[in-house]
């Protein structure tokens, strides 16, 4: 098989609209090439160039899978080769289903009649694959503009082409239908197929193409991948007509400036400052540099892609870009610098909060391979990176990863030096647990002995677990993620098998210093269903919710059990459980505590996100 599927030599061509001079094009199998013009007009020449293979006024060559094009009398679907014109080639008084199969209707095995049935289901398969909800025999003529493009569309999809070309395919489609048609285009690449896609939207062909080549003034005046022009769109926008971007205009970047921007960024990983601080000078100073309105860096967990923190530097309140969590993941496995603006027609459906923002730029920062870090810039208006930005990102993912790898090391070292401090604590907390035991022994002759053991074994166990937690993280950081906590809690807890627990739970990363207390407070709330939610039953249902909120951690654990006694309050309460929870819970955090009785028991918990401030996550022990 030919590398090359598509090919255009020294193609010439004239109307009376104008022509197209010159022309070269190479497209590959399983190759997405975008043709950018801002021109419509010459845009259409060369389409309809194209369609027009006997036209006189036609020069140079034209070959599609081994067949020379100009002297080919097979129709071109019929080749594979497909056109998906401007505007929509669609007979409206034909239904959906006629107008999805015009270039071929399945024929009925041994007679010489359309098969209907199998026109019907085709098209109901197809339409329903392709995200699109519509009655297939009704006629095109009652549908929206928008639904008529899409069964455009459609049709020439469902030929089965080798290669589509393509102009302007997203005109007129809202975000959701754009999303079904970039969906599709994915999936006919990754089954072999090549596309020429014909726009002026520059942004959709970085966001889809392999290859780009810029038409101006009826040339080709400039080709190169797609790799080539994310490094450098300007040089791309330069090529083209009619493109231009004010702020950059203000921008000196030489190499001079790139130079100094990567030594400030240098001598900042040399200070003594925490992690935070180094990561947020970095914002400041690369803000400065990409000429945005404000950065932000988040920090990423790699097994479960939640961000552990998050910081921001920016020139106004008055600027948001908040990305969406799945968006974030998607970028990140990317490795790549990602673009995007307001004129993409799915900006507006990738951000959880945005205001005052036209254009984003995102780099992941990698660890061996890994994402741990994630650098966003974003602008008031519609803004361009060069080159020398470009490089700059790349060294600026580089320098972050370094601090961060850095915090590793000494986290590393940190956790060996701190591990008999730690283990002291724990033996402390273990023997702080037993004396308040005992204490409350006297007042409590109702437990047996073997209760009060149970219920001091599963304190101390719910102390190792953190400790057992922390001997695993191989990366050093000295967090550790509450969701884990609950689920090792769980999975030593003694209870009835017909007892069904359910979870639902964020990872929420928070300090080690604090994941003790957290560790008792999940023992207790669940701990204290077993003894008293379920006394007397033989089954039952635990629901156990830790949520990450905008201000708080909230968690609750709620049963289907007996429920509170009645005139219960808890301040009147002398169980050490009790005790403990309220001890934690409003001292030591400064949290929150309500008990509901509503079809069982429910404890909810909030502790302001404050109390668990990861500036134990350090770049340097300070001495």
């Amino acid at each position: 098989m030919e590398d090359t599927l598509f090919r255009i030599n020294n193609f010439t061509y004239r109307n009376s609209d104008g022509m197209v001079e010159n022309i070269n094009i190479k497209i590959g199998h399983q190759e997405f090439h975008a043709l950018v013009s801002n021109n419509r007009s010459e845009q259409n020449i060369f389409l309809q160039a194209i369609m027009d293979l006997n036209s006189p006024t036609l020069r140079g060559e034209i070959s599609f899978n081994g067949h020379n094009l100009k002297r080919n009398q097979i129709p071109l679907h019929k080749l594979g080769l497909s056109i998906l014109n401007y505007n929509s080639m669609l007979y409206q008084n034909l239904s959906i289903a006629e107008n999805l199969h015009l270039t071929g209707f399945p024929q009925r095995k041994f007679l010489p009649f359309i098969h209907w049935k199998k026109v019907k289901e085709d098209s109901r398969s197809f339409l329903r694959k392709f995200g699109l909800e519509a009655n297939v025999l009704q006629k095109v003529k009652s549908l929206s503009e928008e639904n008529k493009r899409m069964v455009y569309i459609a049709s020439i999809f469902m030929q089965n082409p080798k290669l589509i070309i393509m102009h302007e395919p997203l005109e007129g489609l809202s975000e959701s239908n754009t999303t079904k048609v970039f969906k599709l285009l994915d999936e006919f690449k990754s089954n072999g197929g090549s596309i020429l896609y014909i726009t002026k939207q520059w942004e959709e062909a970085l966001k889809l193409s392999d290859e780009i080549s810029i038409m101006t003034n009826g040339k080709i005046v400039d080709q190169m991948s797609t790799q080539t022009a994310k490094k450098d769109p300007q040089r791309m926008l330069k090529s083209l007509n009619g493109y231009s971007y004010t702020r950059n205009n203000h921008i000196d970047q030489n190499t001079k400036k790139v130079i100094d921007a990567v030594f400030k960024s240098a001598e900042l990983l040399s200070s003594e400052y925490e992690l935070k601080d180094v990561l947020l000078l970095l914002a400041k100073e690369s803000t400065m540099f990409m000429n945005a309105d404000g950065c932000s860096i988040k920090l990423i967990d790699e097994s479960t892609w939640s961000i552990i923190d998050e910081l921001e530097y920016k020139q106004n309140d008055f600027v948001e870009a908040q990305l969406k969590k799945d968006v974030i993941v998607e970028i990140a496995k990317e490795n790549d610098i990602f673009y995007v603006n307001a004129n993409d027609k799915v900006f507006e459906s990738l951000f959880e909060r945005k205001t005052n923002v036209k254009t984003t730029i995102c780099i992941p920062v990698l660890i061996h391979s890994q994402v741990t870090g994630f650098i966003q810039f974003y602008y008031e208006d519609l803004y361009v990176y060069s080159n020398n930005e470009s490089r700059y990102l790349e060294t600026l993912a580089r320098h972050a990863a370094i601090a961060i790898e850095e915090t590793r090391l000494m986290g590393r070292s940190a956790l060996l030096q701190e591990s008999n401090h730690r283990i002291k604590n724990n033996l402390q907390s273990i023997i702080g647990i037993i004396s308040l035991q005992r204490n409350f022994v006297s007042d409590n002759s109702v437990q047996s002995v073997n209760e009060i053991l149970d219920d001091i074994i599963a304190r101390i166990k719910s102390i190792s677990s953190v400790h057992n937690l922390l001997s695993k993280d191989k990366l050093g950081r000295s967090i550790i993620n509450v969701k884990e906590i609950i689920e090792e809690i769980i999975s030593f807890s003694s209870f009835n098998p017909n007892f069904k627990i359910s979870l639902d739970l964020d990872d929420i990363f928070i300090p080690y210093n604090k994941a003790t207390s957290i560790a008792l407070v999940i023992n207790e709330l669940v701990t204290n269903c077993f003894k008293h939610a379920f006394k007397n039953m033989d089954y039952g249902t635990i629901c156990i919710k830790c949520k990450k909120l905008d201000t708080c951690i909230f968690i609750s654990v709620k049963d289907n059990g007996r429920g509170l006694p009645e005139g219960f309050d808890p301040s009147k309460q002398t169980s050490l459980g009790l005790s403990i929870l309220q001890g934690i819970v409003t001292s030591e955090f400064q949290g929150e505590m309500k008990f509901i009785s509503e079809n069982g028991t429910t404890i909810e918990v909030k502790i302001p996100s404050q109390s668990f401030s990861l500036n134990q996550y350090r770049k340097r022990e300070k001495s």
